[in-house]
């Protein structure tokens, strides 16, 4: 018998196929609101456990213990991944070729493993001095940092928007720096430290600037060596994100070493001095953060990220009114408001019409750098 012939308007598919369709969308969705939510309380929850941890009545903890902790934490973590990922029998010899067999490569990490350390160190410190919500606000000015070395770096022209966001986000951020903002621990530290509240806010401020500059300058780096790496191996596979988190971990460890033996802040009769839940927290957040990164290069985009340190920065603020007894201003509202609304222009959540604002409005004397979204522990997702 002849085959019927479709009707016009009449699908083609089985049954089935719209269904299928339709599930793999509300999966793919479904994942990635997920992603959001869990970054979003992982980003807000690090100054908060950070800040509690620091100003606890308990003795104080080593902060470089507590980085290489939670970096061998990550390693093992990531060496568990990548072993799903190719195989039990397989994971050893990947290892290999990938670190050892490929020296120079390996060793060009030491430079961004070192300043993670350095950064992640000065985030603590920071959060001994700057109430938590200060700090999250402060820190978002890291994106400043990295926008400005990608030009210097990278040679990368940014369109009229970019630097509009760019403006907005360090005029923020100096908002936030002047509204004297403060909590129920800012009078406790300062005394603690035998100096006044503006001092030791001072001090914070310049921690938590080294440790934004410290992740830009890293961040920029590797997406350099990223780039370079490529262009020599001729289009090879990049390697894994696991095998990225496993050099970068082996070496913090490797670097942070020597740092915990010339510490003043390290006994060694008694190095778990001062680890309480709060520290171990800090420890196990920290360490899970950096492997979230994974998911995000799989499901997220800038835009989701741009969200998620917008509702981060909102949430931080408003749990800490109750947890620390936070105290603003109007400066400090003000400046979190353009903080957030800069992120959401550099990163095109708010668009602008016109050729004007999407269009680079000179061309510096370097190469032209192409737009990427590479950061610290990131590599491109393979082509198909």
């Amino acid at each position: 018998m002849p085959k019927r012939q479709a009707k016009v308007g009449e699908s083609n598919c089985t049954p089935n196929s719209g269904t299928i369709a339709t599930s793999q969308t509300m999966s793919a969705t479904t994942i990635k609101y997920a992603v959001l939510l869990i970054l979003t309380i992982q980003n807000a929850s690090v100054p908060l456990i950070m800040r509690f941890a620091r100003t606890s009545e308990a003795d104080p903890y080593c902060v470089p213990l507590l980085v290489i902790i939670q970096e061998i934490m990550k390693l093992f973590a990531s060496i568990l991944l990548l072993t799903s990922e190719v195989g039990i029998m397989n994971v050893a010899g990947t290892i290999h070729t990938e670190v050892l067999g490929k020296p120079m490569s390996t060793l060009r990490l030491a430079i961004p493993a070192g300043l993670f350390f350095l950064q992640n160190n000065c985030m603590q410190l920071a959060n001994s001095y700057l109430p938590a919500a200060v700090f999250q606000v402060t820190y978002q000015g890291k994106t400043f940092i990295v926008a400005i070395l990608s030009v210097l770096m990278l040679g990368r022209r940014l369109e009229r928007f970019k630097w509009l966001g760019i403006a907005g986000l360090a005029l923020g951020v100096s908002l936030v720096q002047v509204s004297k903002s403060s909590d129920s621990k800012t009078e406790a530290v300062a005394a603690q430290e035998h100096t006044d509240a503006y001092s030791t806010m001072l001090l914070g401020l310049a921690y938590v600037l080294t440790a934004a500059s410290c992740s830009g300058f890293a961040n920029v780096y590797f997406e350099k060596m990223v780039k370079t790496t490529e262009n020599a191996s001729n289009g090879s596979k990049a390697p894994s994100l696991w095998v990225r988190n496993i050099q970068l971990a082996s070496f913090t460890i490797m670097l942070g070493i020597p740092v915990l033996n010339l510490s003043k802040s390290f006994d060694v009769n008694n190095p778990w001095r001062g680890f309480n839940w709060s520290v171990w927290g800090v420890a196990i957040n920290n360490a899970w953060g950096g492997l979230l990164v994974a998911v995000i290069v799989k499901y997220g985009d800038n835009i989701l990220k741009g969200f998620s340190n917008a509702i981060s920065t909102v949430l931080a603020t408003i749990i800490s009114i109750p947890i620390f007894g936070f105290q603003t201003g109007y400066p400090f509202a003000v400046g979190v408001i353009l903080v957030i609304w800069s992120t959401m222009v550099y990163g095109r959540m708010i668009q602008f019409k016109g050729d004007w604002w999407n269009t680079v409005p000179f061309t510096p004397q370097m190469a032209t750098g192409e737009e990427s979204s590479l950061e610290l522990n990131d590599v491109e997702k393979p082509k198909k």
